[in-house]
């Protein structure tokens, strides 16, 4: 679906391409265009606007987080992991867009460095491989299986997924020093963040995870004295997460973070 928020000229251009080019390509090439984030909750970065320091990305998919950051900020990097590398050309055109913010790698994010079977629903170019997971006990949650069928795929079928060996790293291998996490990997938070533990001890950056298994994680981040947090759109503002609030993505702060990223949100929080 073509974005809501687009200019009429931009709208008319983009019917005009969808033939041509394939989805993620276009659907970067739109997003890029009109600014647009694909999340509310992404409006956090412009708090952010001039802020320094490297966003690790963690679940790419098509590259629609790392625009959102991007075009809401001017001297954020960007680094972004996936591991299905068919989104290598959509996650090219950022590199190509943003050559000394962005980069990216082809990999998937564990607690340990091995070959991965990534579960992936539909054919190839059927719009679905978003949803692919390391797990394949995501697709037994009703929410996930009713999000499928929606797109008229059975997610009970596993005949039906495409199989797909990936390579897997521990993110502590990288030996970066991000300001900001964003992880989406479709129910493996866990082993992603345990393979990130050393650079949390050190670091204490800010994270924005989704809301997904909270028990497999939540326990983790809460032992390295972070707190957590929800966007609130009406109030512009961040709120301590209640526990039971049914969110998409839970904000994960550190008070002795020393991270310029950190302190700005921490000073965006209410009661």
């Amino acid at each position: 679906m073509l974005s809501k928020k687009l200019t009429p000229g931009a709208y008319r251009l983009a019917r005009k391409m969808r033939p041509l080019l394939p989805y993620g390509i276009l659907a970067n090439l739109l997003q890029w265009i009109s600014r647009d984030i694909h999340e509310t909750d992404f409006e956090i970065f412009d708090w952010l606007a001039d802020a320094r320091g490297l966003v690790l990305d963690v679940g790419a998919s098509r590259g629609q987080s790392a625009i959102s950051v991007l075009r809401r900020t001017r001297r954020l990097r960007v680094f972004s992991l996936e591991p299905n590398r068919k989104h290598r050309w959509s996650l090219l055109l950022i590199r190509l867009l943003h050559p000394r913010r962005f980069s990216f790698r082809l990999v998937a994010a564990a607690n340990d460095s091995s070959l991965k079977t990534l579960y992936v629903p539909g054919r190839r170019a059927s719009g679905l491989s978003a949803q692919g997971s390391l797990d394949p006990a995501e697709f037994s949650k009703d929410y996930v299986q009713q999000r499928l069928a929606e797109a008229g795929f059975d997610a009970g079928d596993m005949t039906a997924y495409r199989r797909l060996r990936v390579p897997a790293v521990a993110l502590d291998n990288f030996g970066l020093q991000p300001a900001l996490v964003k992880l989406d990997v479709e129910g493996f938070e866990g082993e992603a963040l345990k393979g990130l533990a050393g650079t949390l001890e050190r670091h204490l950056p800010a994270l924005m995870v989704e809301f997904n298994n909270p028990r497999r994680w939540v326990p983790f981040l809460e032992a390295l004295g972070y707190d957590f947090y929800v966007y609130e759109q009406s109030a512009r503002s961040l709120r301590p997460h209640a526990g039971h609030d049914p969110v998409l993505n839970l904000f994960c702060l550190n008070r002795n973070s020393t991270s310029p990223v950190s302190k700005i949100l921490l000073e965006k929080v209410k009661a």
